[in-house]
């Protein structure tokens, strides 16, 4: 029951248009979370995405984020990759986003955030992000669409 809420709450259509994409690596962008094996469907759909900016943010450890950066950083329409240990603090902490918007300069409420955990998504929320919980490619891309981003 608490998922279902959560999702309904979080996907309210915004009053202010997004700008700018914050995608989680595990889970999201590497399928199963955990693995390197890269989402080719989700990868090829974001160089179509109506937003100026798309950023990884990503809790790792050094030599695991150099492995990312290098699989992904580099990738059609992925502005940058922010990294907990880079920033100081880890998802879903307040100072994370805090910190990952002031690197990026954007604010809140030009954001999407996506992440396949809920503790997560709920600390873009805290911070005042439009986050949404990520189930598969195929309702992500209907959000955005429903967004107006794809």
């Amino acid at each position: 029951m608490q998922r279902r809420v959560i999702d309904v709450i979080l996907s309210a259509p915004k009053l202010v248009p997004v700008t700018t994409l914050l995608l989680d690596v595990d889970g999201v962008l590497l399928v199963p979370a955990g693995s390197l094996t890269p989402n080719e469907e989700l990868l090829a759909v974001l160089p179509r995405l109506t937003v100026t900016g798309i950023y990884l943010v990503t809790n790792q450890h050094p030599r695991r984020a150099a492995v990312i950066r290098e699989l992904l950083g580099g990738r059609p329409g992925i502005s940058g990759v922010l990294i907990s240990y880079e920033i100081g603090f880890l998802k879903p902490e307040r100072a994370f986003f805090a910190r990952a918007l002031i690197e990026i300069g954007r604010t809140p409420q030009e954001c999407l955030f996506v992440d396949d955990k809920p503790v997560y998504v709920a600390g873009g929320v805290a911070a005042g992000i439009d986050s949404v919980l990520f189930h598969d490619n195929a309702r992500l891309f209907a959000l955005l669409r429903e967004r107006g981003l794809l």
